[in-house]
């Protein structure tokens, strides 16, 4: 999880090093913004790596040791889930939702509901399986 931190951070700095340098430069708000969220985004996902190290007990995995052999990684890695087309729903109703803010109310209905059901849907098979 070394190199996963310290990329995370990294671009979280850098982008909120951009952003200041953009408002600054061009005074411009909704780039800005975007920027803002940008560095936030990635803030959040070092935040969810660091806390996956602590609740490891900072046990280091196999990748991040120098001294690791190949066979110190086989076994089982982990369960994967199947393959689903709900995600693919809840992006549709995302992206519906979206498209009424530019287009009018009716849409976010459509999305909405969309939405609303593909999260439904996806709980109900992962409970299944």
């Amino acid at each position: 999880m070394k190199q996963e931190w310290y990329l995370a951070l990294g671009i979280a700095i850098f982008l909120a090093i951009v952003a200041i340098v953009y408002w600054a430069w061009s005074g411009e708000f909704s780039g800005t913004i975007m920027l803002s969220f940008g560095a936030f985004a990635y803030a959040i996902m070092f935040g969810y790596i660091l806390l996956q190290y602590f609740r490891r007990h900072r046990i280091p995995r196999v990748e991040d040791r120098g001294d690791a052999l190949p066979a110190d990684g086989a076994g089982e890695i982990n369960f994967f889930p199947g393959n689903s087309i709900w995600p693919a729903a809840m992006g549709l109703g995302a992206v519906s939702l979206a498209i009424g803010l530019a287009f009018g109310k009716w849409f976010w209905a459509i999305g909405g509901i969309l939405l609303v059901g593909a999260i439904i849907g996806f709980a109900v098979e992962a409970e299944a399986r």
